[in-house]
């Protein structure tokens, strides 16, 4: 008998599997001081309630773990350690029944275009400026002087381009940036130095390397290797970078008590960097992993210019690929760890998180759904349509909803869901999360493209469900999450919502003030947002699909508008890096703190329907004039969509943009000379 595993958006695929006798599970507890007695309980006979009675075998105890371990068990004896009260979660192994999750080193010097559009893509945004050749990021300019409102024109022009350059102090240099995605096109022009070699590595591929170099030399399996045809440097034979992961007597005895992870043979130098075949299976199919490395350490799109460029490719929505989120990330502990014991003074980690797992609520026309609402458990009926809002729904219709003007005299009203949405995610990929943290990576995710209110435990919708009183519609899940224990705002991952690219129209609707710069419309919101950034129809480079724009350095290659909380975050990266570079030791809690203070600015950000019983506080349609753009070159957010939902009026901020030399803490520097040039 076939079984689904469930809880994913429906346009993410789910699996389908077929049950052994035995099969392997990752076994997560509530708390790290849970895990040695449950550890215990599991692989060894007992007689005690919510643990099967026999001597279960652990094929992975994971020491890099706070909470899990893989554990070989029937499905019967799954459902049974589910029931005890210390274990948070049970889930088949992702790597065993992989489970896709939801959808050079000089700077300018010199004007460049800078190109914001006051609308949405598609609408008049066709074309891109660009000077000397050179075109950018508008949140470079605004993250650079969030209070300034460099693009605040409405009505001029349906794109705004600002002429000018970016000052800078620190570039993000000897910081390992890691982008957790599709993958990432190593050849793209954004990733070339000056002598034209990619910057971009693979941390399953060359991370061994780095860490580990004179076991590879020792042992002869050090070449030079060759994409599409290009050199982009010396490595390590793929097949020895996966028993590195795999296998603690294939690397240096220092590194035997870090863990493992299992990589599959499928992931390749071609799967993780190539758009064409080149004899590989799985050439990259999707452009979102480039985006978001672009955005953090591209030459000309990120602000951490000069940081270390790593990937790891996961099996994304429709991208292919072949390794989870949670290999993605435990990898990331392990190889933090291994930096830890080779120096005193690692280089730090970031992780950008741009993925997540969705789940729709229901709409189908005249059914009827049960939701818990604020202690009330109530009822809602289906409207069967895109931009109906069915009473007594509350958080589980946040629909995404903007109209826009375009000067025809017929304002578009544009949905974007028929259904609400909210974030889900397993508690294992939560676990994982964590355990990077714990390693001392710094974890930062994309809140999410929902419109969901993401809430600490003392929030009012905290015990909002849908479906099932344990299905939690207001909470973070999975790689968003990144915490075991209470939902607070100060734990566990770095959440990023988005900005919109346009502004508040200049006759104040709604009562927010003229020109206030917005959420946009889908990004996630609510008190466990640490920091909103730049996102809406920001530029970066596009590979694989979506390539629009046409480069003037290599005509082979192309950029694009990138949208979402995906691109949130890592514009997010580029600045933590840069903080990072000066501050090599700080951990995600210093970085939070970073965040609230000298991070960030807070500048009044459009908050339309704030009081949590306002009866704009959650997404409806329009209804009125009054809810619709009228200005020629406007859009605006349709009610609820524009709400904070008790997030910080805390936008992104860089206090690195300016000429001032910066100290570097945490390094020893010595024998060397300077010179001015």
């Amino acid at each position: 008998m076939d079984v689904i595993i469930v809880g994913v958006s429906s346009d993410t695929p789910v699996v389908n599997y077929t049950p052994n006798a035995i099969d392997e599970y990752i076994v997560v507890v509530n708390l790290p001081e849970d895990w040695e007695t449950i550890h215990n309980y599991i692989i060894n006979e007992n007689d005690i309630d919510g643990i099967p009675n026999r001597k279960i075998d652990c094929s992975n105890k994971q020491e890099f773990s706070l909470r899990t371990a893989i554990y070989e068990m029937s499905v019967a004896e799954a459902d049974l350690l589910r029931t005890h009260e210390k274990i948070e979660s049970v889930e088949l192994n992702p790597d065993k029944y992989p489970q896709p999750q939801s959808s050079s080193v000089l700077r300018y010097k010199k004007n460049v275009a800078f190109n914001k559009p006051l609308l949405p893509a598609g609408y008049g945004v066709e074309s891109t400026e660009h000077t000397n050749g050179v075109r950018s990021n508008w949140s470079h300019l605004f993250v650079n002087n969030p209070s300034s409102k460099p693009f605040q024109g409405v009505g001029i022009a349906a794109t705004y381009t600002v002429d000018s350059d970016v000052s800078y102090s620190l570039t993000g240099k000897n910081v390992d940036t890691v982008t957790i995605d599709s993958g990432i096109g190593a050849l793209h022009p954004e990733f070339l130095d000056e002598q034209g070699m990619t910057r971009v590595k693979d941390v399953i591929l060359d991370g061994p390397f780095k860490v580990d170099p004179d076991y590879f030399t020792g042992i002869g399996v050090t070449y030079t290797k060759i994409l599409d045809g290009v050199n982009i440097g010396v490595g390590i034979a793929t097949t020895s970078a996966e028993e590195w992961w795999e296998n603690t007597a294939k690397r240096s005895a220092k590194f035997s008590s870090l863990g493992t992870v299992s990589i599959p043979s499928t992931y390749t130098v071609g799967q993780a960097f190539s758009k064409t075949s080149s004899g590989e299976s799985n050439p990259i199919l999707d452009t979102h992993g480039t985006c978001c490395a672009s955005q953090i350490g591209g030459k000309s799109f990120g602000l951490a210019f000069e940081s270390n460029i790593w990937n790891i490719r996961i099996s994304l929505t429709d991208s292919g690929g072949v390794i989870s989120s949670n290999t993605a990330l435990n990898a990331c502990t392990i190889w933090h760890n291994a930096k830890k014991i080779n120096s005193t003074d690692p280089d730090p980690t970031i992780i950008n998180n741009s993925f997540g797992s969705v789940t729709s609520t229901g709409y189908s026309y005249n059914v009827s759904y049960t939701h818990g609402y604020r202690g009330d458990t109530l009822t809602y009926t289906g409207a069967g349509y895109e931009t109906s809002y069915s009473a007594n729904a509350g958080s589980c219709r946040n629909l995404k909803q903007f109209t826009v003007n375009i000067g025809d005299g017929n304002p578009l009203t544009l949905g974007y869901s028929g259904g609400g949405e909210y974030n889900s995610g397993s508690s294992s990929t939560s676990s994982a999360a964590e355990n990077a943290i714990a390693s001392g990576c710094i974890v930062v995710t994309a809140a999410g493209n929902t419109n969901q209110k993401l809430c600490d435990k003392n929030d009012i919708d905290f015990e909002n469900w849908y479906s099932s009183s344990t299905n939690y519609v207001n909470r973070v899940g999975g790689v968003q999450q990144g915490f075991s224990g209470d939902h607070d705002v100060d734990k566990g991952s770095i959440r990023v919502g988005a900005l919109d690219c346009a502004v508040e129209p200049s006759d104040e609707k709604q009562g927010s003030p003229a020109y206030s710069v917005r959420k946009v419309a889908y990004s996630a919101n609510g008190p466990m947002i640490d920091v909103w950034a730049p996102a809406e129809l920001t530029m970066a480079a596009a590979y694989a699909s979506d390539e629009i724009f046409q480069r003037s350095d290599d005509s082979s290659f192309y950029d694009k508008w990138f949208n979402g909380t995906s691109s949130a975050c890592p514009n997010a990266c580029s600045v933590i890096a840069l903080y990072l570079q000066s501050n090599r030791g700080a951990t995600q809690t210093v970085i939070r703190d970073w965040l609230k203070t000298t991070g960030s600015k807070t500048i009044g950000l459009s908050d339309p329907y704030s009081g949590v019983d306002d009866t704009g506080y959650w997404s409806q349609s329009w209804t009125n004039i009054y809810d619709r753009a009228d200005q020629v070159y406007t859009s605006y957010n349709v009610r609820g969509n524009g709400n904070l939902r008790g997030a910080p009026d805390r936008v992104l901020y860089n206090p690195f943009a300016n000429d001032t030399v910066r100290s570097i803490s945490g390094v020893s520097i010595s024998g060397v000379s300077i010179t001015n040039t």
